[in-house]
């Protein structure tokens, strides 16, 4: 019997894959099953074996299935030895097609790689702990614990069985939990080629809200762990579950993580339903124009339907499915079950080439009681095998014309990806094989954004939501960066080493940032309590790394007996709030207030801070430690309105001037008294030695008519005089009308907006819905502005007829662009509706429709309105299908690039060019209607937490609407938007971090060093030291210390005329305190050599070749050549 879909049918599946005893308003139910690792197929029958022989096997699995049931725990030390890795007569040194069967090489038959994993989300409907644990299993029955301790279990039952994992942060939990004899089974496991990982970052990332710093240093600290405790190398990028996929996904880590393929589960569901009818399923990507032989294979999992699960009806799962067992079945039922089940095959091996196919056997924390699951597959491929072989189910009528037999084993991701490799080099070479049709793979050139599994179902409201937790993550992210650097510096003469206490204290925010990158973390899909745990987590690692980097950076600059005990860092400057700097200017000429501001980037910076203050008046800025110096007299400014507990009223607008490269500067702050800063006299000079640059101009918008202009000498704005809008923006003799208007989209709710039963798509915690397809924006208009400038600084702020939005024009000394800083929230619902709320920017530029975001930080996408490059879009929802997530960076510019326009983003949110020369970003939301997409609740942040879940509570919030502060940077010019962008994006990411510290008294403290740095020449313009850390692996001695060195290229081809040639570093002035004895070039998480890589790697095209986009160096040359766009990773040793 052959299976035949219908049209509705086949609509549903691609739409809404099979649940999986879930829930139907779930969005597990809409991913069904799937999991990851590499495991190599070690159990097949062969065609020609004794049917006997198939059938005693097939009666002892019946026989015995209850045996299936030991635990892991329950067997006795005789049985663990009986798998020591000792013993390597029993490991399976060589797993080549010949060896497993005769067959698997003829075209005529089909091979189907069964792959058994489990997706583990850290952190989604419960945390981290919870989901390990076995806890609060009211919400969901899931405990990752049993999930590895029985499939290691069942593993060790029978050696043909094969497990893919994928979370290295639930394994290492479960890992330190195990005895010496268990760890030395896995082991044998893992050597044995039956318990493979694939991805093993720390968490599978999303692609869409994160970047390419955190990416990089959560799958670094994967991998780390699995080659340090397993030494296992990741061949295989898993990515089943993250909503679309990022071309740096793909170039970076896949390609540049030493991947040969990336496997994931969800496409749109225009571009799936287009590759099932192509056979296209799986293919060849090479997404970026920059990097040299990045293409990888890319292939979709779940049964190619948009899921990563069981075929349907075929969930073994007992804790999370409900679909028959095969171990009950009798012959008959058996016979019926196995025919569906090639059925199912036979529509998979359709939508795609050649005579390998991979089943996904798991799905959302399967495997729980994996005796159970292992038992039903182990009767699956067995009774195939037989049945078969007997003739009972007739091979040729299902999968005629194409294949005339089967064979189906268990395999892994890294074995399957292998095998279409082989596949694909041999048709390559055979050109036709009797007749057989040739394998021939597209290449996609571009990404696979936005996604949508449905016409009114995009998943572009997760680009925003809980846009505070992802500004969260990028202030961890940014702050790794600078703690590090502070760890590697060299010690003053005399202080104790505390490298383990820095090291422990790292490695906390580490942990917690490799977690929050999960696809339910800074996605912002999580439920309500487990975002802040989350937040928490992340919270409580900067805590611990703050307390170590404030000490290290306090011997630096003061000394190895400095008094300062309170020197930290102040955290909550968007906010303006600094403890330490509010409590020692409370009263005048009684403390100092030292700060030292760092900055983290490779080259110099001129960033002004605005440091938070308690009093109004007159402050003295020294810079340096000496009493004696010529004092800066600064006036203090009022601050924005803050909700925040404990905000300051007053900031100081400290220039710092110019910080050095990867160092910091130091300043003494004094309150001297003074009163209303309006009534300083220019003229009147401040004590004997004093010099004094001060004006204050502050009016209401209704005392201003003309407009006003503003301008440091690098950037001018022109504003209204009576409104505060902004009218124009000035650069390197480059003039831009422009304006800025805020607004806010309303949020389709069936309940309000629905019309038809069968369209229940809500606006929610993953889809953007406005309340109509073609909505306009809701736009705000302003009530009043009020104009500032003093020592530099210049501001604008405007409150709006909304008084939940407001927004500061601010220009800096020494800055380019144009800063907006906005506070949007509480986001008002009291009339029982949702909103998005969108800042939008609008400029004559003619950009024909077409716009440009950032992947992750790096390459710039083109995206144009109402278009796909891989298909031809039917268009159902205007506003909402043409958002894309942006990282760093979104801009436009003129079809010959002589204007441009580009804004730089603090945390990743969703961008659009609706209309020529306009950019929307949407920087906050608030629904009042769960999406169905599994979360179960909507995006409905409160500032007062929420009640426990039923049956406990009802999961209310109380509180305020949570409130928002970000800040965009605005550059134009004459120039390509590209230019204008990477110019900023950099600086965004990496905010210079202000350390505070105070001392009673007006002298201030002594300094050892006011100004210092930790690298020996600047880098260049375009360069970035993305990562300098201490590294211990295999290479390490106690006679030597390693670092890990990490360099990017910031600029992609043609982006600019200068900044986009290739760029050359020495590593001695990454280090310039060594004295550098050994270097080696490593892939991007640092788990292998790029040489070994290169030989071992698989090559897709035939112009591939096997060099890196650079030179490869050695101990006598520490010269490294980037080309644009490219990281190198390099291992440094050094003398001690």
């Amino acid at each position: 019997m052959k299976y035949v879909q219908k049209d509705d049918e086949e609509k549903d599946v691609a739409l809404s894959p099979a649940k999986q005893n879930e829930s139907s308003s779930t969005r597990r139910s809409l991913k069904n099953g799937i999991s990851h690792r590499n495991t190599f197929p070690a159990f097949t029958i062969k065609l020609g074996i004794s049917v006997l022989v198939a059938l005693g096997c097939l009666f002892e699995i019946m026989a015995n299935k209850n045996r299936y049931a030991k635990s892991w725990k329950g067997q006795s030390n005789q049985e663990q030895r009986r798998v020591s890795p000792n013993n390597k007569s029993q490991l399976k040194t060589d797993f080549s097609p010949q060896k497993l069967s005769a067959n698997m090489d003829d075209p005529r038959v089909l091979n189907i790689h069964v792959v058994p994993h489990t997706h583990d989300d850290v952190g989604w409907l419960k945390t981290v702990d919870q989901y390990y644990y076995g806890l609060n299993n009211t919400i969901q029955h899931v405990c990752v614990k049993d999930i590895l301790d029985t499939a290691v279990a069942s593993l060790l039952e029978h050696e043909s069985r094969t497990f893919t994992y994928v979370e290295s942060k639930f394994f290492s939990m479960w890992w330190n939990q195990q005895t010496d004899a268990v760890k030395d089974s896995v082991r044998y496991l893992v050597a044995n080629k039956q318990l493979s990982f694939s991805n093993g970052g720390w968490s599978m990332h999303d692609e869409a809200a994160t970047h390419f710093m955190g990416m990089i240093d959560q799958t670094t600290l994967g991998h780390e762990f699995l080659k340090r405790e397993l030494g296992v190398i990741p061949k295989v990028g898993w990515q089943l579950d993250p909503f679309g996929h990022s071309a740096s996904q793909a170039s970076l880590f896949t390609h540049k993580m030493g991947f040969d393929a990336l496997f994931f589960g969800r496409m749109d569901y225009q571009e799936l339903r287009l590759r099932q009818l192509q056979r296209s399923c799986e293919g060849l990507w090479n997404a970026s124009e920059n990097l040299d032989d990045s293409t990888i294979f890319w292939g979709l999992t779940g049964s190619y339907v948009g899921n990563y699960g069981n075929p349907q009806g075929f969930c073994f799962d007992e804790v999370r499915c409900g679909d028959p067992s095969l171990l009950p079945m009798n012959k008959s039922a058996l016979v019926s079950h196995m025919t569906d089940f090639l059925d199912l095959i036979r529509v998979q091996a359709d939508m795609s080439q050649g005579n390998h196919i991979m089943i996904t056997m798991g799905s959302d924390f399967h495997y729980q009681h994996a005796s159970y699951n292992y038992a039903n597959l182990d009767k699956l491929i067995l009774s195939l095998n037989m049945f078969q072989g007997l003739g009972i189910i007739d091979i040729p009528e299902i999968f005629s014309p194409r294949f005339e037999q089967v064979n189906i084993f268990f395999s892994s991701p890294e074995y399957y990806t292998k095998c279409k490799h082989d596949e694909l080099l041999k048709t390559q070479r055979d050109k036709t094989v009797n007749g057989i049709r040739k394998v021939e793979y597209g290449i996609k050139k571009d990404d696979f954004f936005p996604y949508a599994d449905r016409e009114h179902g995009f998943w572009t409201g997760y680009f925003t939501s809980r846009a505070s937790l992802k500004r969260h993550e990028r202030v961890g992210s940014s702050f790794l960066l600078a703690a590090r650097q502070i760890e590697t510096m060299a010690d003053v003469d005399g202080a104790p080493c505390d490298c383990d206490e820095m090291d422990a204290a790292i490695y906390e925010l580490e942990d917690a940032l490799g977690v929050i990158q999960h696809h339910d973390g800074v996605s912002g899909t999580a439920k309500q309590h487990v975002a802040n745990d989350y937040s928490k987590r992340l919270q409580k690692g900067i805590d611990a790394a703050v307390s170590v980097t404030s000490a290290k950076l306090g011997r630096l600059v003061f000394g190895l007996n400095a008094t300062i005990d309170n020197l930290t860092l102040c955290q909550k400057l968007n906010e303006t709030v600094c403890d330490v700097s509010q409590a020692g200017t409370h009263e005048p000429n009684s403390t100092t207030v030292s700060v030292i501001v760092y900055n983290a980037l490779g080259q110099p910076r001129w960033t002004p801070i605005l440091l938070p203050v308690s009093s109004a008046g007159l402050y003295s800025v020294r810079s340096g430690g000496d009493p004696n110096s010529t004092a800066t007299i600064i006036s203090s400014l009022p601050s924005l309105k803050s909700t925040a507990t404990g905000a300051a009223s007053f900031v100081l607008p400290l220039d710092t001037g110019v910080l050095p490269a990867l160092g910091a500067k130091m300043y003494q702050v004094a309150f001297i008294g003074g009163s209303d800063s309006q009534s300083i006299d220019d003229d009147e000079p401040f004590l004997d030695s004093v010099t004094t640059e001060q004006r204050i101009l502050a009016s209401e918008s209704d005392s201003r008519k003309e407009d006003v202009e503003y301008s440091n000498g690098l950037v001018t704005a022109v504003f209204d005089g009576t409104t505060g809008e902004l009218k124009s923006i000035t650069a390197s003799n480059f003039t831009l009308e422009a304006s800025h208007e805020w607004g806010y989209y309303t949020s389709w709710d069936y309940n309000i907006d629905g019309k038809y039963e069968s369209d229940k798509q809500n606006s929610g915690a993953y889809i953007f819905r406005p309340s109509s397809p073609d909505q306009k924006l809701i736009t705000v208009k302003p009530k009043s502005a009020n104009f500032q400038q003093t020592a530099g600084f210049m501001e604008v702020h405007i409150e709006y007829d909304e008084p939940w939005i407001q927004s500061t024009y601010r220009i800096l000394p020494g800055q380019p662009h144009l800063e907006v800083e906005y506070t949007v929230g509480p986001i008002p619902v009291a009339d029982g509706v949702g909103k998005e709320v969108v800042s939008r920017f609008w400029s004559p530029i003619k950009s024909s429709g077409t716009f440009y975001t950032d992947s992750n930080g790096r390459e710039f996408m083109e995206r144009r309105k109402n278009y796909r490059p891989s298909w031809d879009l039917d268009v159902y929802e205007p506003v909402a299908g043409n958002y894309y997530p942006v990282n760093a960076a979104i801009y436009v510019e003129d079809e010959s690039k002589t204007s441009g326009f580009a804004i730089a983003v603090d945390r990743s949110q969703g961008g659009a060019s609706l209309h020529d020369g306009s950019i929307e970003l949407m920087v906050h939301r608030r629904t009042l209607a769960d999406d169905s997409r599994g979360v179960g609740e909507p995006i409905n942040e409160t500032d007062g937490g929420v009640t426990p879940y039923p049956p406990f509570g009802n999961a209310t919030r109380y509180g305020r609407g949570l409130v928002v502060r970000g800040k965009h940077r605005i550059m134009v010019g004459g120039k390509g938007g590209a230019t204008l962008a990477r110019s900023m994006m950099d600086s965004s990411f990496a905010d210079p971090l202000v350390f505070v510290g105070s001392s009673k008294g007006m002298q201030g403290l002594s300094v050892q060093a006011s100004s210092i740095t930790g690298i020996g020449k600047d880098l260049p313009a375009n360069v970035m030291l993305i990562t300098r850390r201490r590294w211990t692996d295999a290479t390490s001695s106690k006679s030597e210390k390693q670092f890990l060195i990490r360099l990017g290229h910031q600029y992609g081809l043609g982006e600019d005329d200068e900044l986009s040639n290739p760029a050359a570093v020495d590593l001695v002035d990454c280090l310039p305190e060594y004295e550098i004895t050994e270097v080696v070039e490593l892939t991007l998480s640092g788990n292998q050599k790029i040489e070994d890589w290169e030989k071992s790697r698989l090559v897709w095209t035939a112009s591939a070749s096997l060099s890196s986009n650079g030179t490869s160096i050695d101990l006598k040359d520490t010269a490294v050549e980037l080309q644009p766009m490219d990281i190198r990773t390099f291992r440094v040793t050094v003398k001690s």
